[in-house]
This record gives C-alpha cells, structure tokens and sequence, in this order.
C-alpha cells in the first residue's frame, strides 16, 4: 500500500503557530497530527511508500517527516517529498506525486483527524475500484458528500448539496485499487483545463472515474476532527485527552496532587516540565521542557519550552519557546498574535 498525504497549504487559519511549526507538525497530547494520521493507518495496512506533498523543498520539515516514520512506525517505509510551489486544487496536488499513484494507494490530507470504528479489511473491497472515508453530519450543505444506492455503491459526488440528498460527508480520505487510472483521469483534467471554483479538484476526477465504470463504497469513520483553527484545535486536544488517545505519560483518572502542584485529568504532561505551585487542567497539554510556576491553566495547549508565570489561562495556545508572566510591565508579541480579553 502507497500513502500519498499533501500537506502543501500554508496553515493561514492557525497563524502565529503555523510560521514556526508546520501545522501537521502541531502536538497534541504528546504525538505531533501527522503521527496520528499515520498511526491509525499503521495498525491495519502494510504501508510501503508514504510521499508527502509539500510547498518546497524544507530540509528541516523534510527530516522531521522522515524521523517521524523512520523512528516511530518503520524504518523499512519509503519516504519520498513533491513539490507543489503554487495552490493548484486537490487534484494537481496528489498529481505531484503522480510517481506513487499506482497499484493500491491511499490519499489523506493533512487538515483533520479520523478514527475508524472497525479495522479495514481491504480484500472485502476487491468488487470496488475504491472506498471514500466518510462521517455523517448534521449540516451536510457544508460539505462535500457522498450519495449512494441501497446496494452501497456511490452514485454521485455533490459538493455543498442546498437540497438534502446525503449526510455522508467526504472526510479527505480515499482508497484507490488502482490508482494509475486516477493518475489518467486527473492528467486528462489538467491538460484539457478542466477547473471547478478556478482549480484542479478531486471530486472532478472521481466524477469522471465513476462515468467511465468505477465502481467506489464508503468507508464510515467513528470520529473525524478538525485541526484547522486555534478553537478547533483547542477542541481535538480536548478529544484527544478525554478518550485517552495519547502517549502514557499522561495523568490519572484522578487528580494528582505534589509538591504544591495539581494535575486534574485528563491532562497530558511532557517530559522534562518543572511545574511550582500550580494548578494544571483539565484538558490541557503541556509539550516537552516547560516550565509553569503559580499559575492556572485550563483547556489549553502549552507547546515546547514555555515558561509561564503567574497567568490565569483557559482556551489558549501558547507557541514554542514563548514566555509569559502576568505581571511583566513590556512585551514582545510576534506577528498574528491574539490576546483579546475573550
């Protein structure tokens, strides 16, 4: 199996995290978004080759990447990076890596989380031609979804429906059996100019694999989170925390009380983080080497080597290597910073 995941976009909506740490790099809980994504893979499928999509070519990023899957899933996994300079849509995206799209290939964008309700067995999909991930929703008129037959297969792709036809919303995960003929259908688009909303989309792709025969099913996700905003990424690490999908070095299912400090559950706790008189949680995430001293945070995400005095917290994100303290009288805030009173 070939995993193609672009994570070319600039991760605008998370600014002033995303120019310091490339938003598949965010932790939450301990394990960075693009580990998760891999990880829930990783435990049903024998990845060969994973490529990752990316705006250019970024030495450090490209190392992170490959530490990631090297040291913590397979040191016998295939990392390869593409190249996507300008935002072209989904399609040209995956077309990057047109170099993996063939035999059995799973695309993920970088964008959300997922978890499955069961474990997938490919070989129950051998009458498909592929498997879109799915979620039902509330609202579908805010996605994409997916409309089927009453024998399971996927009749049309309609995005944004204004008239209830679906609530099977397309996630950003596909399983192609044989992804050479997505590579035809999206060389066809690109070359004959095919846009939707001024870009090269997937579903436009999909679209024409279904009218020349493809036969493609669902596969239904138990959850699928959101990583794209602060307050979506705040939620997710609550999420995270409270169904325990984190590393073990985390808190009990009681609070936990020493050395003048408080840990409520669930929490997630580094290594390497000196917290003095204190009270931490719930559903907060403290990155490795911090250091808290007489303050109280909540529903926050602390990232690696803050220092953080005297503050009351709740719902927010701190940057890497960031120092805040109440009572400072001068300041220094990076670009697209936020501290409104709210």
């Amino acid at each position: 199996m070939n995993v193609i995941i672009p994570m070319a976009g600039l991760g605008s909506r998370l600014k002033p995290i995303t120019p310091t740490t490339p938003k598949p790099l965010i932790k939450l809980a301990g394990k960075t978004i693009i580990h998760r994504i891999i990880e829930e893979l990783y435990q049903y499928n024998q990845l060969e080759k994973i490529g990752f999509v990316i705006q250019s070519k970024q030495d450090q990023l490209e190392e992170d990447l490959r530490e990631i899957v090297r040291d913590e899933f397979n040191q016998k996994i295939q990392v390869y990076f593409f190249y996507q300079k300008k935002a072209r849509g989904t399609a040209h995206a995956i077309y990057c890596a047109k170099e993996l799209l063939q035999g059995k290939v799973l695309v993920i964008f970088s964008d959300t989380l997922f978890f499955l309700k069961k474990a997938i067995k490919f070989n129950q999909l051998e009458k498909y031609d592929g498997a879109i991930f799915v979620k039902k929703v509330k609202n579908p008129s805010a996605y994409g979804v997916v409309h089927k037959n009453e024998s399971g297969e996927i009749i049309n792709f309609i995005e944004k429906p204004t008239k209830p036809i679906s609530n099977l919303a397309i996630i950003g995960v596909y399983y192609f059996k044989d992804a050479a003929r997505l590579q035809y259908e999206i060389r066809q688009i690109i070359s004959k100019k095919i846009l939707e909303k001024g870009e090269y989309q997937l579903t436009t792709a999909l679209r024409k694999l279904s009218i020349n025969d493809a036969k493609f099913t669902t596969i239904e996700v138990e959850d699928w989170l959101d990583c794209g905003t602060p307050n979506k990424l705040l939620e997710t690490n609550q999420y995270l925390l409270k169904n325990k999908k984190q590393k073990i070095r985390t808190t009990s299912s009681t609070a936990r009380e020493f050395n003048n400090k408080e840990v409520i559950s669930p929490s997630y706790i580094g290594e390497n983080v000196v917290i003095k008189n204190s009270t931490i949680g719930p559903h907060v995430s403290i990155e490795d080497n911090c250091v808290i001293e007489d303050s109280k945070i909540t529903h926050s995400i602390i990232q690696e080597g803050v220092i953080v005095k005297k503050a009351n917290i709740t719902n927010s994100i701190i940057g890497k290597h960031s120092q805040y303290n109440s009572e400072s009288k001068s300041v220094i805030i990076g670009p697209h910073s936020n501290l409104n009173i709210e």
